[in-house]
């Protein structure tokens, strides 16, 4: 809180508990060939039977993007080189969350071992009730705590003269790494649990008089 010879600034805070309805996974492949085309054809192959499973349990193109690409010299504990390495990466939105580990392990296996899952995380679709709710939330915080100091100012509020938005994006949570492990062996146990949509606000009042 900072106080002017004109009014009163001051921040509110807003937060909103919402159920997740989209689990985002990235996934990759890595192999190791003599060869960097072998190795690329190889990571390819792997990637493409991956996306495949994800199409064939309902993933639409659109929510499939690869996330990346590369390729580097393998070498063995002693510092020789014994090949090259070629990882691949895909991004999946996953928006049934029930059957979104068992999609994954599905997935993962069709990729064999080449196949990496390296996070996963849970998002909201839309977003735009919960965080028109935290805004207003926001706003009546910061009202109330101006109002208090204008009391123990003995002063009144007056017209607001700047709104700024702050951070507090919310809106993603990471998943259990420990859960993320286990893809590979079965089923993946998925609980999309709660995330809070938040928003912080600056508002500016004069004082009345």
């Amino acid at each position: 809180m900072s106080e002017r010879a004109s009014g009163i600034t001051v921040s509110g805070a807003g937060r909103v508990p919402v159920r997740p309805d989209v689990l985002v996974a990235r996934l990759g492949v890595e192999v190791v060939a003599g060869s960097v085309q072998d190795a690329l054809d190889r990571s390819s192959a792997a990637l493409a039977s991956m996306a495949t499973a994800l199409r064939e349990g309902g993933t639409p193109d659109a929510d499939l993007g690869t996330a990346g690409a590369s390729v580097y010299a393998a070498h063995d504990q002693h510092g020789n080189q014994r090949g090259w390495t070629a990882t691949q990466q895909l991004t999946a939105k996953l928006r049934d969350v029930g059957t979104a580990g068992d999609l994954i392990s599905k997935a993962i296996a069709a990729a064999g071992d080449a196949a990496r899952l390296h996070d996963v995380s849970f998002e909201v679709a839309d977003d735009t009730g919960p965080r028109a709710e935290a805004r207003r939330l926001a706003f009546a915080d910061a009202r109330s705590k101006a109002e208090l100091y204008a009391e123990l100012a003995g002063r009144e509020l007056g017209t607001v003269r700047a709104v700024a938005e702050g951070g507090g994006e919310g809106g993603v949570r990471p998943f259990d790494g420990a859960l993320m492990a286990r893809a590979a062996a079965g089923p993946m146990p998925v609980e999309a649990g709660s995330l809070d949509i938040s928003v912080t606000v600056t508002v500016q009042w004069d004082f009345v008089g």
